[in-house]
């Protein structure tokens, strides 16, 4: 005997008396509860709601349609006796929510083959139900769980716009533009433009790959890492950015982070008085010089990764004129499309020498918005403009 059979099973039945289904169902090991067709009671903890629809039928079709109403909570199977063959009745009764009819005269393993039966589709129901029970304290779980990590990056999202510069300097002939855009809450990109001294200002532009909390975490460890002047009594020194790269670097190291996402960077060092630029780069895409006349070119100069081996960083110096533009940009540019040209680097050189005549405000805006009109940004996206003005 299955343990679900221990159950009772409540008989519905206008005459007691009437025995042939309730002495089957005694045979064959089952609990049953003997109801009058008009007694209260059923669908509680019974396994079967069986209806007898010997004697007054509207009775019977009417237990029926009560019994249904009643088992919103828990699903109860009716089955329903009918008292000869008559298929109208078989069918009113199934229309008043009898799960099935089963017809006088019957053979008694019949009706426990479709008691049973019954039966295993109410252990199934319970199955079910726990399931969904769960499944509805696990969704409940998850949607915990994300309002908790949507909080968390709310919190790493006003944390790294905190390090970012809430404005930028403006010098004399000197003026920059810049374009953030995370491709989610948080990103891996970061920028910074500083003034040094009287005649130089300092900036850079790096990406942590990746645009999620971790990425977003190591981008305020790097700016906390970028040392771009020493300061000793009442003198103090520039750091070269070769030199600036070639510490940050040994730092991270230093820091054994497991898994380190790769880090690039690029770093400048502009002069105001005699229009001279220094820098190095770490792995990050090269500077583009757009120079008032003439020809567009990146300035391109090797250097490693940030964080993966001890290295020197080299560093070049270059002369920019009035008029003349400088873009650092992340790698959400190899996305970038612009007319006919190819899908990346080429584009974004197609854009930036169609808008140079743009102040670098609204060129910075153009390329933004010129170079995702065909394709959709999959990357963390920041442009750094600079332009010195005649």
């Amino acid at each position: 005997m299955d343990s679900v059979e221990l159950r009772a099973i409540d008989l519905f039945a206008d005459d007691l008396a009437v025995d042939d289904v309730f002495a089957a169902l005694r045979a064959a090991g089952f609990r049953i509860n003997r109801r009058g067709m008009r007694e209260t009671g059923g669908n509680g903890s019974t396994s079967l709601s069986i209806v007898d629809g010997r004697g007054e039928i509207e009775a019977a079709l009417m237990r029926c349609r009560q019994l249904r109403a009643n088992d919103a909570d828990a699903y109860t199977p009716i089955l329903f006796v009918a008292g000869d063959g008559d298929p109208a009745i078989r069918l009113a009764s199934m229309e008043c929510g009898a799960d099935m009819s089963l017809a006088r005269p019957f053979a008694p393993a019949e009706l426990l083959a479709q008691v049973r039966s019954l039966i295993r589709v109410r252990e199934r129901s319970e199955q079910l139900a726990v399931k969904a029970a769960d499944a509805q304290r696990t969704s409940v779980r998850l949607h915990e769980a994300k309002q908790q990590r949507d909080q968390e990056l709310e919190l790493a999202r006003r944390l790294q716009e905190s390090f970012l510069p809430q404005s930028l300097p403006a010098l004399p002939g000197l003026r920059f533009a810049v374009k953030y855009k995370p491709y989610a809450s948080v990103g891996g990109d970061f920028y910074d433009v500083f003034r040094l001294d009287e005649k130089h200002i300092g900036f850079y532009i790096a990406d942590a790959m990746g645009h999620g909390v971790a990425s977003s975490l190591l981008t305020i460890f790097v700016k906390k890492g970028v040392r771009a002047k020493e300061i000793t009594g009442k003198s103090y020194r520039l750091v070269p950015p070769n030199e600036v790269l070639a510490r940050l670097n040994s730092d991270l190291i230093d820091q054994q982070i497991p898994d380190l996402p790769f880090i690039m960077m690029a770093y400048m060092l502009y002069n105001v008085h005699d229009r001279t630029i220094q820098f190095s780069r770490a792995g990050h895409p090269y500077p583009l010089y757009i120079p008032k006349v003439g020809k567009p070119d990146y300035w391109q100069l090797e250097g490693s990764l940030l964080g993966v081996f001890e290295t020197h960083y080299r560093q070049q110096v270059r002369q920019l004129n009035p008029g003349d533009k400088l873009l650092l940009y992340t790698d959400g540019m190899d996305a970038a499309s612009f007319g006919d040209q190819p899908v990346g680097m080429s584009s974004l050189l197609a854009a930036a020498e169609t808008h140079r005549a743009l102040p670098v405000e609204q060129w910075i805006d153009r390329l933004a918005s010129d170079l995702f009109t065909q394709t959709r940004q999959s990357d963390d996206l920041t442009l750094v403009g600079m332009e010195l003005v005649d």
